[in-house]
């Protein structure tokens, strides 16, 4: 008789053993699974900020050069196009504005004051420019601005923009919990270890 109460007993703890393996067999595969998903998920938002920090990148890209070639021009002795310069100037900002506002979506904003001399050269030459339409020509010509500003307003050009630079990296290194590797030909910009 305790031969058949221990078999008795061997087979239902051997049923309940079964039961609880085909319950928690699956519940540990879809908590893998959903492990699985959210760690996908979390790299394609990485991901999908990082295109919207090259977005940035290549807006404030365009617009510092866009600016630098103006004031190249200004300094070389040329005249520039004035209702052209308010036109691409305005769409550059623009653009740039549209940009920086997405990396909000990536809890990062870029305020206004973060655009420095990209908003300060863009608005001191559109202001000069709105007096010229008036004027024959529609030109701004070299002679009407002081060369020394001119070397000044090209020089916090690329300060703001390396500046916006080493922000957007330091993002980009807390985003891939790595830090980002920097080719420079020119010098370097960061330190190995910074």
């Amino acid at each position: 008789m305790s031969n058949t109460i221990a078999g008795l007993l061997g087979g239902v703890v051997g049923a309940l053993i079964s039961a609880l393996a085909m319950f928690l067999g699956p519940l540990a595969h879809q908590r893998q699974a959903a492990r699985h998903e959210r760690d996908r998920a979390g790299r394609e938002e990485i991901r999908i900020q990082l295109q919207r920090v090259a977005r940035v990148r290549t807006a404030m890209r365009d617009w510092h050069d866009f600016l630098n070639n103006v004031l190249a021009d200004l300094d070389a002795g040329r005249s520039v196009d004035a209702e052209r310069f308010v036109s691409e100037s305005k769409a550059m900002k623009k653009e740039a504005r549209a940009a920086s506002d997405e990396l909000l979506g990536g809890g990062l904003w870029l305020g206004s004051q973060q655009f420095g001399a990209f908003d300060q050269v863009t608005g001191v030459l559109r202001t000069f420019t709105s007096g010229i339409t008036d004027r024959d020509g529609h030109t701004l010509r070299a002679d009407e601005l002081p060369r020394e500003r001119v070397h000044g307003w090209r020089e916090s050009l690329f300060s703001s923009r390396a500046e916006l630079n080493e922000r957007l990296l330091a993002y980009v290194d807390r985003l891939q919990g790595t830090p980002v590797d920097m080719i420079d030909t020119a010098g370097p910009v960061r330190r190995p270890g910074e």
